[in-house]
């Protein structure tokens, strides 16, 4: 029986089968996987391709012969890094493959949540001809948390409107943001200037809770927030009481801390848009992603150095 990798995210390789196509050229067999089956014993498994479902420790023990994960986008959150490190297994993910994708939605949140596009749509279907005096971004200050590939490609989609960027990130880059007309700030200027709010950085222990009760206090009454990244990054008791109170305008949110929020008041919110996060969720991201995933994971089946490895200690062990 043929060495598997088993397929996590349904959209892999689905409309272009090139990657697909590699790794079944190179001998393994492709198994596509529900969240349930993840829980049966895998002892062909050499390889996964994973989408936003947990690895486990406990999944990779099922897994006895696993050598390399290859994430299906950029973020490694939903993957126990130190259990795969721990046990020799290659991590490798897609930076920066997704950036178009997740600005644009960014941007169109930000459109959204300022002139009601969403609800003003739901009125009108439901025969309510009735209108909402919106704001507009041209003029305004954009806040971005987190200058990386995403954060530098939502500063490019604004420059059409005129907006002042500000950005609070880790590690400035002072010859990006001079060339791009991006003042770099500590966090507390950027909340309490900005009349956007956008969220592009990492879950870390450092940015769990990262935009809690205090952070939001110090935004414009007329501001509004707009996260992209990771629900975990924002205190979302907190956001619900500042979106109730006034103390926040809007939230335009694609993640949540519970995918899906249920039960949740946000959802009965005019002033906030929801989607599903669909960030990364286009055709040209999921090709990418795809060509990376399967070119990472040969990589580390057959003997040699990923491009793209969030765990290098192991390729240390292994030499």
């Amino acid at each position: 029986m043929p060495d598997t990798i088993l397929i996590t995210h349904s959209s892999f390789a689905r409309r272009n089968t090139a990657p697909a196509d590699t790794l079944r050229a190179a001998g393994y067999a492709l198994r596509y996987v529900t969240a349930e089956e993840l829980q049966q014993e895998l002892p062909d498994v050499v390889g996964m391709v994973v989408g936003l479902q947990r690895i486990t420790a406990d999944i990779m023990d099922r897994a006895p012969r696993l050598r390399a994960i290859a994430r299906f986008g950029v973020g490694t959150d939903n993957i126990d890094i130190a259990a795969a490190t721990s046990r020799g297994i290659i991590v490798t993910n897609a930076p920066g493959v997704n950036a178009a994708a997740v600005a644009e939605l960014a941007l169109g949140l930000m459109i959204d949540v300022s002139r009601r596009i969403s609800l003003v749509d739901r009125r009108v279907r439901s025969g309510v001809w009735r209108g909402h005096v919106g704001t507009e971004l041209s003029g305004k200050t954009l806040g971005i948390v987190g200058a990386g590939a995403i954060g530098r490609r939502l500063v490019k989609l604004v420059q059409g409107f005129d907006m002042r960027v500000l950005a609070a990130t880790r590690t400035p880059d002072h010859e990006w943001a001079r060339a791009n007309s991006v003042s770099i700030v500590d966090l507390p200027v950027l909340l309490r200037e900005a009349d956007y709010v956008s969220l592009h950085v990492p879950l870390t222990p450092q940015t769990r809770s990262l935009m809690g009760e205090a952070e939001l206090d110090q935004m414009k009454p007329t501001a509004i927030l707009i996260n992209t990244s990771r629900g975990e990054i924002v205190d979302e008791q907190a956001l619900i009481s500042a979106l109730q109170s006034g103390v926040i305008a809007g939230a335009g949110l694609d993640v949540f801390q519970s995918e899906p929020p249920v039960d949740s008041p946000l959802l009965s919110m005019d002033n906030v848009v929801l989607t599903s996060h669909i960030g990364g969720a286009s055709a040209e991201a999921f090709h990418a992603a795809a060509q990376i995933a399967s070119e990472n994971l040969l990589d580390a089946l057959q003997g040699r150095v990923p491009k793209h490895v969030v765990n290098p200690e192991v390729l240390a062990r292994r030499r």
